[in-house]
C-alpha cells in the first residue's frame, strides 16, 4: 500500500494543502505547530475513518467552515484507489452553506459507502504519536482498543462481531439494572447472554491469535530498536479461559457467567467478557506499566506499531503505510537510526520532526523531504 497523494481542505490548521508521496521513506520536517502531526492523522483518518486525536470529529475542521475534506489517492498492488472523507464542521457562510453536511461521509473511488464500516480496511495504516504511549502507560482500556483498532483494519467480521457484542452488552447491563432495582424478568437476559457469548467467544479466538501473531513481530523488533538490550514480552489476558475451539470459548464464557451471576446482581453490570479483557506487556518479566522508564514505555509502545504494520503485512495483499509522529527528535540517535533502517522493510513510511539530528543526515540523503512552514492561520 503507498499514499500517492493527499489533498485537506479546512482540515486542522490547513485551509488547503496538497502533498505528493513516493513509496518508500518519507520526511515531513517543521516547528511545532506546522501541521505534521495533522497531516499523518488524514491519512489514517482515510484508512480507518476515525481519529485517535479527537472524539468530536467536528473538532478536525477549521473554525467556522461548514465541512473539511480529505483526499487520498493510493496504489494498493498496482490498482489505484481514491477515498474522500467528508466532516461537518461547526459553522456555514450563507455563501457556503450549500457545501455543509450533517454527518460523516465516505466515498471509495467516487462512490458513497452504506456505511463507515465498509471503507474501514481499504486502506491500510498504522500510526504511532505521543497518544500511543497510553497503550503500555494507562489501564486495560487503551490495549483494548489498540486491538480493536488493529483488528479491525484486517478484519470487517471482526468489526461486525464488536458491534454485535456492544449491542449485547448495553442490553444485557440494561436488563441487569433491572433486576438489580427489583423489576424486570429475568427470563428476558437469556437471549442477550446467548448473542453476547456468540460474539465474544469469536471476538476473544481473534484477539487471542492476532497478539500471538504480535508477541512473535515485536520481540524482535524492540530488540532491533533496543540494540538487544531488552527483550519485549507480550502476552493476552481474557477475562475467559481459551482452552480449546471457539465452541469450548462459549462454553466457558457462558459458565463463567452463571458463575458470577450473584455479583452481577450486585454490581448491575455484566462482569466477564471481552470488554474486561487485556494486554500484559513486559520487558525480562517486569511490569513494564508499572516499573519501566519513559525510554523503555516508549520503545515499547513504538514496537507495538512496528509489529501492528509487520503482521498487517502477512494478513493481507498489500502491507499498511507506516505513520510515525515525532520520532527522530523524541528517541535517542541510535535508536531513531535503527528506526530508519527498518523503513526498508515497508512500501512506505513517513515520518515527521520538528528537526533532524546531525548524524542522521546521511541516512535522509536517499528520502523524500517535505517542510512545512509555521502554523497557518
Amino acid at each position: 500500500m503507498v499514499l500517492k497523494s493527499l489533498l485537506l481542505e479546512n482540515f486542522r490548521c490547513y485551509e488547503r494543502g496538497e502533498f505528493a508521496f513516493p513509496p518508500g521513506l518519507s520526511v515531513v520536517l517543521g516547528p511545532n505547530a506546522s501541521g505534521k502531526t495533522s497531516l499523518l492523522e488524514a491519512v489514517y483518518l482515510l484508512a480507518t475513518t476515525t481519529s485517535p486525536r479527537a472524539a468530536n470529529l467536528r473538532n478536525l475542521v477549521r473554525r467556522n467552515q461548514p465541512c473539511a475534506r480529505i483526499s487520498g489517492l493510493f496504489d494498493r498492488g498496482g490498482r489505484e484507489l481514491s477515498i474522500r472523507v467528508t466532516l461537518p464542521g461547526t459553522g456555514a457562510a450563507p455563501a457556503q452553506a450549500a457545501d455543509a453536511v450533517a454527518a460523516k461521509t465516505v466515498e471509495v473511488d467516487g462512490r458513497p459507502v452504506g456505511t463507515l464500516r465498509e471503507a474501514v480496511g481499504r486502506a491500510q495504516a498504522v500510526f504511532f504519536w505521543v497518544g500511543e504511549l497510553e497503550v503500555v502507560q494507562g489501564g486495560p482500556l487503551a490495549r483494548r482498543r489498540f486491538l480493536n483498532a488493529a483488528l479491525g483494519q484486517l478484519s470487517r467480521r471482526y468489526l461486525d462481531d464488536l458491534a454485535r457484542y456492544r449491542r449485547a452488552l448495553r442490553q444485557r447491563n440494561r436488563l441487569l439494572r433491572e433486576l438489580a432495582e427489583g423489576g424486570g424478568d429475568g427470563a428476558r437476559l437469556a437471549p442477550w447472554t446467548g448473542a453476547l457469548v456468540e460474539a465474544g467467544a469469536a471476538i476473544c479466538a481473534d484477539r487471542a491469535a492476532y497478539v500471538a501473531s504480535l508477541a512473535e513481530q515485536a520481540g524482535p523488533l524492540h530488540a532491533r530498536l533496543a540494540a538487544g538490550a531488552e527483550s519485549l514480552e507480550v502476552a493476552y489476558r481474557p477475562s475467559v479461559g481459551l482452552d480449546g475451539d471457539e465452541e469450548a470459548v462459549a462454553q466457558a464464557f457462558h459458565e463463567r457467567l452463571a458463575e458470577r451471576h450473584a455479583q452481577e446482581l450486585r454490581q448491575a453490570a455484566t462482569v466477564v467478557g471481552p470488554h474486561r479483557d487485556d494486554v500484559a506487556l513486559s520487558i525480562g518479566g517486569v511490569d513494564l506499566r508499572r516499573f519501566g522508564s519513559q525510554g523503555q514505555q516508549r520503545t515499547a509502545a513504538l514496537a507495538l506499531k512496528l509489529a501492528q504494520a509487520q503482521v498487517a503485512r502477512r494478513r493481507v495483499e498489500t502491507g499498511p503505510i507506516l505513520l510515525l509522529d515525532d520520532c527522530l527528535s523524541e528517541l535517542d540517535v541510535d535508536r531513531a537510526r535503527a528506526l530508519l533502517e527498518l523503513s526498508g522493510d515497508h512500501e512506505q513510511m513517513i515520518v515527521t520532526s520538528a528537526s533532524c539530528p546531525e548524524p542522521l543526515s546521511a541516512r535522509l540523503e536517499n528520502a523524500h523531504l517535505i517542510e512545512l512552514p509555521a502554523a497557518q492561520q
